[in-house]
């Protein structure tokens, strides 16, 4: 399908018409990203961009995959097949969270009229083709968990959720998210998240798409004074999975640490991007990778902070440690620090290593059998840095997902 067939049964009119178009533009100038792009060199799209992907823009084939209810979590959910609402599977939205159609909402909307949306080679691509997209607007406390569930399914096909989450000044909220799907299409989703003044985010996002899928997902995130996020994220599915995060820090005051694990095996390509903006003075920012990596699989991080000449006494941190336990098997890290500031603690590192004989000769000297040591060496791997995610709620959404990688990894 052409992009601009697909353009016609998006809405002529209203707050996304003129978005949608000017991305479609964009992608048309542009094309998908190239192995000649210095932000996607270790992440190669050429294959994908070689194959003709019809988007999902038919509410009919929702159907196709959202009709099983086992799995679905309690509580407020937001259910989103082949990148749109299921009503049937999603559930009403707690006190102080209004769900909102983003073509009848301007105001959230315009959360996307983003230059980090609109200059991203695969985002702007699913601004294009979205079919409405959905915004929450947060007030208050909401002490009840919110979860995002997107299931997709095809192949040859490619589905683009498009969301906003607006966290008014002071409200809080803790946001998890769960990703699957099965064939051998392209999920592409987009979420835009602003913080407000004094307000807290608690993110847990787990992606656990089908081994023949491709996964392409771009959170933007602009955080105001005071405003805290804690995310913890776990990737082990897919063929080819990147999670890119873009957080502008445009406040002072404000905390934040995003925790990534992302375990892979076979051929996959595991890339997670981020970029932390610091703009104004007195903020804290921790970036935290771990990767486990198997056969002859690929993991990739890609972390920037940047400090602006304003942004006197930013405390920015990331550090990406990879484990190989194959020596076919490749870890790639591109840590960076752009500082204008002279008043700043910022730091960065990334390591690459196998399993310690030494230990694995301790442990197996005391009659663990070989595989049971390595499995007791990689969990204590991951644990170093899951044990200081605080918020419950985010591990026990995430680690699930981890328990049953190394469940598999066993055989």
């Amino acid at each position: 399908m052409m992009l601009h067939d697909v353009l016609k049964k998006g809405p002529q009119s209203g707050p996304l018409s003129a978005l949608r178009s000017g991305a479609a533009q964009r992608f048309n100038d542009a094309g998908w990203p190239k192995a000649t792009d210095e932000a996607w060199r270790f992440t190669n799209l050429n294959t994908l961009a070689a194959r003709e992907l019809a988007p999902v823009v038919d509410a009919a084939v929702v159907d196709t995959a959202g009709a099983d209810t086992r799995g679905l979590p309690d509580g407020a959910r937001l259910v989103l097949v082949n990148g749109m609402i299921d009503a049937g599977l999603s559930t009403a939205m707690p006190d102080g969270v209004e769900l909102v159609a983003l073509a009848d909402d301007a105001e959230l909307a315009a959360c996307l009229d983003d230059e980090r949306l609109l200059d991203h080679g695969v985002a702007r691509l699913s601004l294009a083709v979205m079919a409405s997209g959905f915004g929450l607007r947060v007030t208050g406390e909401v002490t009840e968990p919110v979860h995002f569930v997107y299931r997709n399914a095809g192949n040859d096909a490619s589905t683009h959720a498009v969301g906003v989450v607006a966290l008014a000044d002071g409200a809080s909220m803790t946001l998890l998210e769960h990703h699957s799907g099965e064939g051998d299409g392209l999920s592409a989703p987009v979420l835009a998240v602003t913080v407000g003044a004094g307000a807290a985010l608690c993110h847990a996002r787990v992606q656990a798409e089908g081994a023949e899928r491709h996964h392409l997902a771009t959170t933007i995130m602009t955080m105001a004074d005071d405003a805290r996020y804690n995310g913890l994220s776990v990737q082990t599915g897919g063929a080819i999975s990147r999670t890119e995060n873009q957080i502008a820090l445009v406040g002072e005051q404000i905390d934040l640490t995003l925790t990534t694990l992302y375990l892979a095996h076979d051929d996959q390509v595991m890339d997670v991007t981020a970029l932390v903006d610091h703009r104004m003075p007195n903020c804290t920012s921790r970036q935290i990778v771990r990767g486990v990596l198997d056969d002859q699989a690929k993991g990739v991080f890609q972390g920037k902070v940047i400090v602006a000449r304003d942004a006197q006494k930013t405390d920015g941190n990331q550090m990406s440690r990879a484990l190989l336990l194959s020596r076919k098997c490749e870890a790639d890290a591109k840590p960076e620090l752009e500082i204008y500031a002279d008043d700043v603690a910022c730091s960065h590192g990334a390591t690459v290593g196998e399993l310690d004989d030494n230990h694995l000769f301790y442990l197996t000297s005391r009659g663990i059998p070989k595989p049971e040591a390595r499995q007791i060496l990689i969990e204590a791997f991951l644990a170093d840095v899951l044990d200081e995610v605080e918020q419950e709620e985010l591990k026990s959404h995430a680690l699930p997902q981890v328990a049953a990688w190394l469940e598999q990894m066993k055989g």
